[in-house]
């Protein structure tokens, strides 16, 4: 048995004898109270009934079924019902789907279960239900799983990852469980055709009653399935008589602490006047409330795949999506199950979907996302930033890597849907082949640079939000962060650089590549001008692309991309072309630090002295024939790339937006977290 460190500086909690396990007369009267009073079934209410420690106590403490005296606990659509007891830890089982583990879960659209490792033997145990759709804001729970063996893999699964993530065992053995786990009535309903069973699982205390279980050797899998009132009696008896005899092995002084539990068993709920806020909802509501300051927080991916979760079911309480795409959406069906429902099984169109559900999907759309992101935080608010980690968290389901290739590209991805992807009814996510995509997008693209238009179109931006998948999952396109020995100085975000190439042709073709190649499943290749694949410098074989490539080549407004060495025509071009840029950026930078001199008085010195116009008037005359050869030299690159007849010459000035580097991933998230702008708002 493992010491207990804690001993060396806790002093341990006391050991006293247990109590006896109550007779079957007087847990049955508490059952009979509990269904009087909250309506529960027979089976939910002698589960409940069963577990607790002293059920006589706990019926008294009820009073009358018709005013029941419990804990009354507010969360955002209601209040819960919940009573505070002690409760055998044989009796109550961890929830099989800690929310600790839902970025690691291996989900069916990624790999089809049984196909692959242990991790994807099973698809991984479903959201709980109301148990009586008819009656959901019952205080009662469903899971469908395949068998008793599906419940017993997620178990194991779960526990292997909670004892290795966050472990309370050193402590608990210490100190028992010294705060209430919380508890619902769940039954496991078997799609083998095996009876349904019915325990106590963890709402909140997961990991607590997980290292419980592992202390005193408990199977979690097999306590809904273990109603042996005899076998509980006569180990209960053990442990006293051991106790009675002076023993404190270690084994008896754990069992001791650990064998009761204090709980909070939830038991009713109770929506506001109209409201339709179901028991599962406010449940994950109160979860959600205590997680804001946990033991150990969820982190943002949890954090985020929960909040999803919630959002696909109110977009489908709300018909807004059906239980099939309910269930695609989530990554819960196989590739197989969605090409029979006539949905996509690619995982890029399936990302340019959610993308586009939860960036661009309209004003219902954005209510139930509202609702549900507020059931569980009040104090989240609807901006970009919020759109792209939930929309994240639900396309990173079709990926199946180790878990920190997951959360790389969650970190890089969430960045790629600029600020082109949220404006509504600016772009649809289509299931048209690439190449009729890039076909359209190339139109869009030549169109709006013979009109000397910014905005290309709608499928520039669906061809974008669709090769971020690509991009970002395949590692060719992340986030420079200006870390020290880093000299790449482009900070930009992956979406700005999308937003870069998608205005170019050869970006467009580029984004296509990607797209290609991802399909059949080879390295990205770089496309040149030419629209061809690029080689090495020695011809040796085609060029893989590359963050530092695809930045070098697709820089941000006012900056040349970088130039390579050769000396070709075109070599000479770029290299002076980027020269040309320099020296743009150090006129800039130099007439910037003129006007920032200050006199004496603090007032700008150039302001009073001026510049003699000796110098002035011939610079002055540079600029003007500089900028009539630029004007010149643009109306070529539009008649060369755009389509149409080019645009007259512009004498005014640039509409271009100014391309500003976002830093850090901290910059980027305060760039994207301006509120949503609904359309109410717009008008």
């Amino acid at each position: 048995m493992a010491k207990t460190n804690l001993d060396d500086h806790v002093l341990p909690r006391p050991v006293e004898r247990l109590p006896d396990y109550a007779h079957a007369k007087s847990r049955q009267s508490l059952a009979e109270r509990l269904h009087d009073a909250f309506g529960l079934t027979p089976q939910s209410a002698s589960t409940i009934a069963d577990a607790i420690v002293d059920p006589s106590d706990v019926r008294r403490s009820i009073g009358e079924p018709s005013e029941p005296d419990v804990e009354r606990i507010p969360v955002p659509g209601g209040t819960l019902l919940g009573i505070r007891t002690q409760v055998w830890a044989r009796r109550v089982m961890p929830d099989p789907r800690n929310p600790r583990t839902l970025p690691s879960r291996r989900h069916p659209f990624a790999v089809d279960p049984g196909s692959g490792d242990e991790d994807s033997r099973f698809r991984p145990v479903p959201e709980p239900q109301p148990l009586d759709a008819a009656r959901p804001q019952s205080a009662e729970l469903v899971v469908d799983v395949e068998s008793r063996h599906h419940l017993a893999w997620a178990a194991q699964q779960t526990a292997a990852y909670v004892l290795n993530e966050n472990d309370w065992r050193v402590s608990i053995r210490s100190q028992g469980v010294m705060e209430a786990v919380w508890l619902v009535a769940t039954t496991f309903r078997h799609a083998d055709g095996s009876d349904s069973s019915t325990t106590l699982t963890t709402a909140e205390g997961s990991s607590r009653a997980t290292a419980v279980h592992s202390i005193l050797n408990i199977v979690s899998a097999d306590v809904p399935y273990d109603d042996n009132d005899a076998g509980m009696r006569a180990r209960v008896k053990r442990i006293n008589e051991a106790f009675d005899r002076g023993e404190r092995d270690a084994d008896t002084i754990f069992a001791l602490r650990c064998e009761r539990v204090p709980a909070l068993i939830l038991v009713g709920f109770e929506p506001y006047p109209g409201g339709a806020t179901t028991f599962p909802t406010a449940v994950r509501s109160l979860v959600a409330l205590r997680h804001v300051d946990p033991p150990k927080p969820w982190g943002e991916g949890p954090e985020n795949e929960s909040l999803a979760d919630e959002v696909l079911d109110e977009l489908m309480r709300r018909g807004l999506v059906t239980s099939t795409e309910r269930e695609y959406y989530a990554g819960s069906c196989t590739k197989a199950e969605a090409r029979a429902a006539h949905l996509p099984d690619d995982p890029v169109l399936r990302a340019a979907r959610l993308v586009h559900l939860f960036s661009a999907g309209g004003e219902e759309v954005y209510e139930a996302i509202r609702v549900a992101v507020t059931s569980q935080s009040t104090r989240k608010r609807m901006t970009q930033k919020l759109m792209n980690d939930l929309a994240t968290a639900l396309i990173l389901r079709a990926v199946s890597k180790d878990r920190a290739d997951i959360d790389q590209a969650r970190r890089y991805l969430r960045h790629a849907f600029g600020k082109a992807a949220h404006r509504r009814d600016a772009w649809t996510a289509t299931s048209r082949p690439t190449a009729e995509l890039v076909a359209a997008a190339l139109k869009e693209v030549e169109t709006a640079i013979a009109s000397d238009r910014d905005e290309p179109g709608p499928a520039s931006v669906e061809l974008a939000v669709r090769a971020a998948f690509p991009l970002v999952v395949d590692g060719r396109l992340n986030a420079d962060r200006g870390t020290s020995g880093n000299d790449q100085p482009d900070r930009r975000t992956p979406g700005e650089v999308l937003d870069a190439m998608r205005r170019k042709p050869q970006g467009i073709r580029q984004l296509g590549q990607a797209l290609g190649d991802f399909a059949e499943d080879i390295d990205i290749r770089a496309v040149g001008e030419d629209g061809g694949v690029r080689r090495l410098e020695d011809g040796s074989a085609d060029q893989v692309l590359s963050d530092v490539w695809l930045r070098n080549e697709y820089p941000p407004a006012g900056k040349a991309k970088a130039a390579r060495p050769g000396d070709s025509p075109t070599d000479r071009y770029d290299r002076a072309v980027e020269a040309l840029g320099g020296a743009m950026e150090e006129l800039s930078r130099c007439f910037v630090e003129l006007a920032k001199v200050a006199g004496e008085d603090g007032q700008p010195l150039v302001d009073r002295r001026g510049v003699e116009a000796r110098l002035t008037d011939p610079w002055r005359k540079t600029l003007r024939s500089v900028d009539e050869e630029l004007l010149l030299w643009a109306r070529a690159y539009r008649k060369r790339h755009g389509q149409g007849r080019p645009a007259p010459l512009a004498t005014g000035g640039d509409d271009d937006d100014d391309a500003e580097d976002g830093g850090i991933e901290a910059e980027w998230d305060a760039a994207d977290d301006a509120p949503v702008v609904t359309a109410d708002e717009e008008a």
